[in-house]
């Protein structure tokens, strides 16, 4: 009866040091009491599914041998001072394995004993750890770059910028940089892109003049990309020089000119002899009979010596160098100089070379001796397959707001596998030869903001079609002016 009446009276206390247990047992803190020494007077229950060790395993042994090796000097110091604070160290499990733990202190029951609530932070940890590599990762990868790389701001004024930018800008130290704008070192033909670009709150890709600190002139690929920096909208912003690839495709240009010259020149010689035969013959004759007829033989002698004068001035245009302003030019007549200067080299190849198209004239935005370049390279690729003659077609066509130059001939075409490999540099369908010429024609059709497709049948002939933008007459009105950052 009594020992009935003692359990009811403590049933309540037992019932709630159950639940006690139980809320330990499930927390996701540990909580533990120690000596100065580091002995485990107490650990919750929560210890066995946190370390794999039951709380009487723990039981009398020192958490500094359960902590690792790294850590210890911390721990002990921990122990050994005020203990106040929190504090991060690693926690061996019972698998061999460690978790971190951060654990804050306070003082137990009696002053001899120290209570931890240790929380398990692993995840976070890591988390931490894998974020600082990645860190790591790219500031190596920016500082040890070949490009310039940097962080502007919406504006375009520099936040960071590498070692190789500091040395593109010309620049003795980082401070020089930092805080100016990028503008700054911008030529001021190039503001308006530069505005444009940045404008547009997407990734771009642009090139432009740089003018250094010393007023060195480089030639920069740009790339920007936005993202996000210490919470403001930002661009990555990448910087190529091509300065000396720029060089490199000019010089690449002259000597394909050479080249082309140089294919030429028999046809030219044979187109020149012509005249001159007929010059010499009709100055015999003026000398035998200076009255007779003298003004009939004047003018064909003139006409001839225009003749003449016509297909050096063209030779001329490929040969010297010219000004890289684009110029208002009527794709037609830019054929017709073309097709007149090479129907002697198609002549003697029996070859014919016929114009096609449906509206007086198409003009664009070019420079007009380029873009004979490019025509006259591709003509004469078609006259050089056509082994046994034929015609070559070319026509031309307003499509939209586009110009459309197509060569067709009538050789003995390409096979698909080699398409798709023209213009690349020293490769070349040819037994001699390493078609720069072709490489040299997509970059200049490119820099026109046009295109060349390629189409091809064995035995039957290749398609060549030039794509440019026709002149947009709205610039003709006004000039934009220059922006001012």
């Amino acid at each position: 009866m009594i020992k009935e009446e003692i359990q009811q009276a403590f049933a309540p206390d037992i019932n709630d040091i159950h639940d006690i247990s139980i809320a330990l047992a499930r927390s996701k803190e540990f909580i533990s009491s120690h000596f100065p020494n580091g002995s485990f007077t107490y650990a919750a229950p929560s210890c066995e599914p946190l370390f794999g060790y039951t709380s009487a395993e723990l039981h009398g042994k020192s958490i500094f041998s359960f902590c690792h090796p790294l850590d210890l000097d911390r721990l002990e110091q921990y122990f050994s001072s005020n203990h106040t604070g929190e504090i991060s160290f690693r926690f061996r499990r019972k698998e061999g394995d460690y978790l971190w733990l951060e654990s804050s202190s306070t003082n137990g029951p009696s002053q001899s004993e120290i209570v931890l609530v240790s929380r398990n932070v692993t995840q976070r940890v890591n988390r931490e750890e894998k974020l600082k590599e990645h860190q790591r990762r790219d500031r190596l990868f920016l500082e040890h770059s070949k490009d310039t790389m940097g962080i502007i701001t919406r504006n375009g004024v520099w936040t960071y910028i590498n070692e190789q930018g500091k040395k593109l800008m010309g620049a003795t130290s980082f401070d020089e940089i930092i805080g100016t704008s990028l503008y700054d070192y911008t030529d001021p033909q190039d503001y308006k892109l530069l505005k444009e670009s940045l404008d547009t709150r997407n990734s771009s890709d642009f090139e432009i003049s740089l003018i250094r600190k010393d007023n060195d002139s480089k030639r920069a690929e740009v790339q920007l990309i936005p993202t996000v920096f210490k919470n403001r909208d930002v661009f990555l912003i990448i910087i190529k020089d091509i300065t000396e690839q720029r060089k490199t495709e000019d010089q690449l240009q002259v000597a394909e000119k050479l080249s082309v010259i140089g294919q030429m020149a028999a046809g030219i010689a044979h187109e020149i002899r012509n005249p001159l035969t007929a010059i010499k013959g009709f100055t015999q004759l003026l000398s035998e009979h200076p009255a007779e007829e003298a003004e009939d033989y004047a003018e064909i002698i003139l006409d001839e010596l225009a003749r003449i004068e016509s297909i050096v001035g063209d030779l001329l245009v490929l040969a010297k160098p010219q000004a890289s302003d684009l110029s208002n030019a009527d794709v037609i007549s830019l054929v017709n100089g073309v097709v007149n200067l090479l129907n002697p080299q198609a002549t003697l190849s029996d070859a014919f070379i016929k114009i096609k198209t449906d509206t007086p004239s198409i003009h664009i935005d070019c420079e007009p001796d380029k873009i004979k370049q490019v025509l006259i390279n591709l003509i004469q690729n078609s006259i050089e397959s056509m082994t046994t003659g034929g015609e070559i077609l070319v026509t031309i066509s307003q499509e939209a707001n586009l110009a459309s130059i197509k060569v067709m001939d009538q050789g003995s075409g390409i096979p698909e596998d080699r398409l798709n490999k023209l213009g690349e540099p020293f490769y070349s369908t040819k037994e001699k030869g390493t078609v720069l010429g072709l490489m040299i024609c997509q970059k200049i059709i490119k820099n026109h903001g046009g295109k060349i497709d390629f189409s091809s049948i064995v035995n039957e002939g290749t398609t060549v079609t030039i794509t440019l933008p026709i002149h947009d007459h709205s610039t003709n009105q006004e000039e934009t002016p220059a922006f001012t950052p």
